[in-house]
């Protein structure tokens, strides 16, 4: 077994192909256990559950959107770093726009589904499980989250691509809004039917 983990812990940090969902899903489950003996021994059950949930959710979105590139493949320069900073499209849904009409050109819009749609939906598992985690967890909290995230992996992305020398991620503003739209969505939707099946508390009568 601890071999099992030490190999799947050399795939992280010394290789640059994303690992299988399995040993991502694997190593999301051992930072919880960690974390959940250390920080979270007083959660409920339930609350326990929904974080273990989240953090495995969280290496598997790391895994498709984080690449992780051994130092003996860095080459770091001025010129590739402002390289990667120049690729970087501050301009919102240029790409997609342009996605969308070389699809109705083609007639086929399943890349345009594919990329625009799968990073509206990435994050909207966190809207759900974050208010499952904690109810108390409002709106503006979830908002600021729902940025933090998305450029959390935008940020990671254009690190990487300064350590490699080249642009092996595109590093795009729409990416960021697509996310955080779609967390604070599925939020705002949990929100409401948890609200409009809540039952009612019967107020006091008094005589």
């Amino acid at each position: 077994m601890m071999l099992q983990i030490l190999s799947i812990l050399k795939n992280v940090f010394f290789n640059t192909a994303a690992l299988p969902y399995w040993e991502a899903m694997g190593i999301g489950l051992l930072v919880f256990l960690v974390c959940c003996f250390l920080f979270f021994r007083r959660k409920k059950p339930s609350q326990k559950f929904f974080l273990a949930v989240l953090f495995v959710y969280l290496a598997v979105v790391v895994m498709l959107t984080i690449p992780v590139t051994m130092p003996n493949l860095w080459h770091i320069s001025a010129k590739s770093t402002a390289l990667a900073i120049k690729s970087i499209h501050w301009v919102p849904f240029e790409s997609a726009g342009s996605m969308l009409h070389n699809s109705i050109k083609a007639n086929n819009y399943k890349e345009f589904l594919r990329i625009v749609g799968g990073n509206f939906i990435m994050l909207m598992p966190l809207g759900i499980l974050v208010p499952l985690i904690n109810p108390r967890f409002r709106l503006g909290y979830m908002i600021t989250v729902a940025i933090l995230v998305p450029v959390g992996i935008e940020g990671f992305q254009l690190l990487n691509n300064i350590l490699i020398g080249a642009v092996l991620r595109s590093v795009e503003m729409e990416d960021v809004i697509l996310n955080a739209a779609g967390c604070i969505l599925a939020y705002l939707i949990f929100a409401g039917l948890r609200k409009l099946f809540k039952p009612k508390r019967k107020g006091r009568h008094y005589t």
